[in-house]
């Protein structure tokens, strides 16, 4: 109910806060209106999936992230909390006795929340393992400052003096990426800077890939996609190498790809193990979705489902479950890890590296 109507509903919502703060006018320009309500807009699509997942607390997550990200745009985490207050107040209004109840008691949580938790952030610390800390540093440094061969041939000098390709994966690109979003979260970069973060650590660890050399074929086949509205595909394509060069046979069909597309590709490929991503919290209601049908499938009743991505940290790392996968995994090794168990392959996951 409330994500069919969700661009009315945050409308009315966006109506309210502007008319009770006209100096949110002001501060976010002549579109006013319109970034209040996609921000609404966002908002209803998490309150919808946290509720029909039966996990409230992941609204209170969202409302909790947005924090620090709007105060870093001028907007006070009191104006937040009245936000949230105006969208419980249309939802009561809107929808009918028991869901206007449902729904009003989470945003009431959330709303309550902002003013007294510390704000929500699920980054990864960047400067966690010291070794590397410095490498990610510099590594971004170059890329912000617009200098790609230098950033480029920090990593690839990296790997010639002997650092390990996965642990530059893990512990520099991604890390720096998970760095990058926060920057941009804290309204320290722009949009255009994050892509540009991306796009030359997308080069970068091809030319780390080109370096190493698989183990031979285990004669198992991993899928690997980002389900439909997810448009994310940095961290599935280091899951791709990671999983080829221990010798399966990979085939990685990207981002954002329909949930029918999905199903026949794994039967296609006689697939043995299907790795799903999703980025944000609505799109784990697709990755549901996307599994109940390969599930219903000749191939999917006996293919092994593994699910990662951004949308299960926090308070979704244990809904694999659930949602009818075999297990998740947080990174590329443990996606690695895990898939071994599950096809039943013995030995210790690792590759030659030239």
């Amino acid at each position: 109910m409330i994500s069919h109507s969700a661009k009315a509903l945050a409308g009315m919502a966006a109506t309210e806060l502007l008319t009770a703060h006209p100096e949110l006018s002001a501060l976010t320009g002549p579109d006013a209106f319109a970034r209040w309500q996609n921000l609404f807009w966002q908002m209803l699509e998490e309150l919808s999936a946290a509720l029909e997942l039966q996990r409230p607390q992941l609204f209170c997550e969202y409302v909790c992230w947005l924090k620090p990200l709007l105060a870093a745009r001028g907007v006070s985490v009191e104006l937040l909390s009245s936000a949230v207050e105006r969208l419980n107040q249309v939802l009561q209004a809107e929808l009918p006795g028991p869901a206007a109840s449902e729904a009003a008691a989470v945003c009431s949580d959330a709303s309550k929340l902002l003013l007294q938790e510390q704000p929500y952030s699920d980054q990864r610390d960047m400067t966690a393992d010291p070794m590397y800390g410095r490498l990610v540093g510099e590594y971004l440094l170059a890329l912000l400052e617009g200098d790609r061969e230098r950033a480029v041939g920090l990593v690839v000098r990296a790997a010639e003096q002997g650092r390990s390709i996965h642990e530059l994966y893990l512990q520099v690109l991604l890390a720096a990426q998970e760095e990058a979003g926060r920057m941009w979260q804290n309204h320290e970069i722009n949009v255009a800077e994050e892509h540009f973060v991306t796009v030359v650590t997308k080069a970068v660890m091809a030319q780390l890939r080109s370096r190493a050399i698989a183990r031979a074929s285990n004669g198992q086949t991993l899928v690997v996609a980002s389900v439909a509205g997810n448009q994310h595909d940095l961290g599935l394509q280091a899951v791709a190498d990671f999983f080829e060069l221990d010798g399966w046979r990979v085939i990685n069909l990207g981002a954002d790809v329909p949930t029918r597309d999905l199903v026949e590709a794994v039967g296609f490929y006689q697939a043995d193990v299907l790795g799903l991503a999703a980025c944000l919290r609505p799109q784990l209601l697709t990755l549901k979705h996307a599994i109940q049908a390969v599930r219903s499938s000749q191939r999917g009743r006996s293919i092994r489902i593994i699910v990662g991505g951004r949308a299960f940290r926090g308070g979704a790392a244990d809904l694999a479950a659930e949602l009818g996968a075999d297990g998740y995994a947080a990174d590329p090794h443990q996606a690695l890890l895990l898939a071994g168990q599950l096809v039943g392959l013995t030995g210790k996951a690792q590759t030659s590296e030239r």
